[in-house]
């Protein structure tokens, strides 16, 4: 039995700049301020996170829990509009067929563990049709620190399967960036880096990942991984 446990962007699909730009109109709607997107290093973060730093970068100050949590809820009103028409959205190659062959096993157990927030995520999952791969999974809105969501992906994985007792080389956090493989360490599972995101393979390499993939196109690759 194995928890394959995956992030959503830059691992499993591509935006297009939704979020981004979902985030700008519900930051500006609650604060008044255009463009709180704009200087933000947003990659690995979580959602509660990124809009923290919005406020400190843009206003001087944090938003209040009142600001973030109505923030949160215009941000999920308006990614459903920039995710339709959006052109630069599309599902990383490889996904579909690596994801559908997991699912013919079924002693893989697939869920998530991303910044996003779990509703905007699953939007996003939505969009691209991936939505109904994953039954568990530990999310932004769940902890804004990444390891804390990690480790809730883990156990919720764990409580999904039935299996309180699995170990580190039964459990797999994917991911595209340095923090979801510090992340999947310190959650006490084995990390595999994607190089489809911004962080090369070096680096998810150096960070520690117990494996490291150009992109998620090789089923054979990434069996062989989990399966060693």
């Amino acid at each position: 039995m194995k928890l394959l446990i995956f992030d959503i962007d830059a691992t499993l699909l591509l935006s297009g700049g939704a979020g981004a730009r979902a985030l700008n109109r519900a930051f500006e709607e609650v604060t008044g301020t255009p463009d709180g997107m704009e200087g933000i290093r947003f990659h690995g973060m979580t959602d509660y996170a990124i809009i923290r730093q919005m406020g400190q970068l843009h206003r001087g100050e944090e938003p209040s829990r009142e600001q973030m949590d109505s923030i949160r809820s215009l941000y999920a009103k308006y990614i459903v509009s920039e995710l339709e028409p959006g052109p630069g959205f599309r599902v990383l190659d490889g996904v579909v067929p690596l994801l559908d062959r997991l699912t013919d096993n079924h002693s893989y157990h697939l869920g998530l563990a991303t910044g996003n927030f779990a509703e905007t995520g699953k939007l996003k999952l939505q969009r691209g049709h991936l939505d109904h791969y994953f039954h568990f999974g530990g999310f932004g809105s769940d902890s804004e620190i990444r390891p804390e969501l990690t480790k809730v992906a883990v156990q919720k994985g764990k409580d999904h399967a039935g299996a309180p007792d699995l170990g580190r080389d039964a459990v797999y956090v994917i991911g595209d960036t340095i923090f979801d493989i510090r992340s999947g360490n310190e959650a006490g599972a084995r990390t595999v880096g994607v190089a489809t995101g911004s962080t090369p393979a070096q680096d998810l390499a150096r960070e520690g990942a117990y494996a490291v993939m150009e992109d998620l196109t090789s089923i054979d690759e990434f069996l062989a991984i989990i399966e060693s």
